[in-house]
């Protein structure tokens, strides 16, 4: 079950992202973010055909290397969605895509025995190379968490980047009170304090950016970005924790409906500035 979650969890999100909003000045925020994920689908489309995931050529040195370049060219030309997400930047999309890829091989391989790191050589040498705890990888745990530290990091820089292109009165306030009324039932169905605890942070920042939208718009629509932002990728970790209940499909809509607000902004931000 923990290599068949790996496959669905965000993670490899969080290095891309990260990277993405730091460094869109030299590389393609695009290929950083595309790149990062896209090396995943070999795992998961192993798994749809054997029930089982498993890294091949793509989880190499020399395979996530390529891929991730190929697609970063690729995924750079899709200019009006990045554009919607406010993700553009360098041209430098090759680059950008085989950094992301590279990264993405090297979380990987610590953690899994089948992966072909050195292919065409074959072997894995990073695999366990920090030991073992119950026969898991000791370093499985630390990436884990290095890559959801730098994904929450990634948040408010993401959050900030969008405020700063500015904003009429009052679209902060509706994107915080949607992203409340959408999301708080969802919270208060919660069984765990901490799930409960994560959602509030979102909460709470949707309700600031609410208050504050008629004296400081754009801090408020900052706070209304980061609000919607933490919710629905905490909605999303949440679905990931119970992958075939009824708790993962209602999840599933919670995310779709947390980010109706987010993309209204974003649709009222570019009819209203052709440029960013």
């Amino acid at each position: 079950m923990r290599q068949f979650c790996v496959v669905f969890t965000p993670f490899h999100l969080g290095p891309g992202l990260l990277l993405a909003v730091a460094l869109r000045r030299w590389l393609s925020p695009a290929a950083l973010v595309a790149s990062s994920v896209v090396i995943d689908l070999e795992p998961f489309l192993h798994l749809m055909a054997t029930g089982t995931p498993a890294h091949g050529i793509a989880h190499s040195l020399l395979g996530g290397v390529a891929l991730g370049a190929v697609t970063g060219l690729l995924a750079a030309r899709i200019r009006p969605l990045w554009r919607f997400f406010g993700l553009e930047g360098s041209s430098r999309s090759a680059l950008a895509g085989a950094v992301a890829g590279l990264i993405h091989v090297l979380i990987d391989a610590p953690l899994y025995p089948e992966t072909p790191l050195l292919f065409p050589l074959g072997g894995n040498p990073l695999y366990g190379v920090g030991g073992f705890i119950d026969g898991i990888p000791r370093l499985s745990v630390d990436l884990t968490a290095v890559c959801a530290l730098m994904y929450t990091a990634a948040l408010p820089l993401y959050a900030w980047q969008l405020s700063r292109e500015g904003v009429e009165r009052g679209r902060a306030a509706i994107a915080s009170v949607l992203g409340v009324a959408l999301l708080l039932p969802v919270l208060v169905a919660l069984d765990s304090q901490a799930q409960r605890a994560l959602g509030a942070v979102g909460l709470a920042a949707l309700a600031a950016g609410a208050s504050l939208s008629y004296v400081r718009p754009r801090p408020a629509l900052f706070l209304a970005y980061f609000g919607l932002l933490a919710d629905a990728s905490f909605l999303g970790l949440l679905c990931l924790s119970d992958l075939f209940g009824p708790a993962s499909r209602a999840a599933c809509i919670a995310v779709v409906a947390s980010a109706l607000p987010f993309a209204l902004l974003r649709i009222n931000a570019l009819r209203s500035k052709a440029a960013f």
